[in-house]
């Protein structure tokens, strides 16, 4: 097992990339697409991965209406329970199992909104997801989001590459 910081680990075909408003995050996955996209969809599975290192998103919370324009809603709690982080929007596309888009709605605590695609390809062995999520706003520093992201995603690795 390595002991390489999470965010730091080159696995082949993977890549993380940010630009002036564009993070752009590309994972290989032991699981088929209806996996992932029932991963994303189905709050059961969203509440075992959604949120980085150190934050839950507590099922009970957690409501999907997995169709186009209907809201979702999966709010991350800290573990110590100091502070929550709202993360809201409605889907614009719903592809199974081929991907899907959100919009996610601007928080207080997240003062901008986005738009989140993700996109789910066969490739040997397994699928590979890409996850584009722009920022409306002219320029956006991704650092604490690469981190986020990636914890979470190591969080989706361990509950669909079973």
């Amino acid at each position: 097992m390595s002991h390489e910081p999470i965010e730091n680990r080159q696995i082949p075909g993977e890549s993380t990339d940010a630009g002036a408003n564009t993070l752009t995050m590309v994972r290989i996955f032991k699981a088929s697409r209806e996996q992932l996209f029932a991963a994303w969809t189905d709050p059961d599975q969203l509440a075992r991965w959604w949120g980085p290192a150190g934050l839950h998103s507590p099922r009970e919370r957690i409501s999907i209406d997995a169709r186009v324009g209907g809201v979702w809603s999966a709010p991350m709690v800290m573990d110590d329970g100091s502070a929550e982080f709202p993360a809201t929007g409605r889907f614009t596309r719903l592809d199974p199992p081929n991907g899907l888009e959100m919009h996610e709605e601007a928080s207080e605590a997240f003062p901008f909104a986005s738009s989140i695609t993700v996109t789910l390809v066969d490739v040997d062995g397994g699928t590979q997801m890409t996850i584009v999520q722009h920022i409306e706003a002219e320029s956006f520093d991704f650092g604490d989001s690469k981190v986020g992201w990636g914890t979470s995603l190591e969080k989706l690795r361990a509950l669909v590459n079973v």
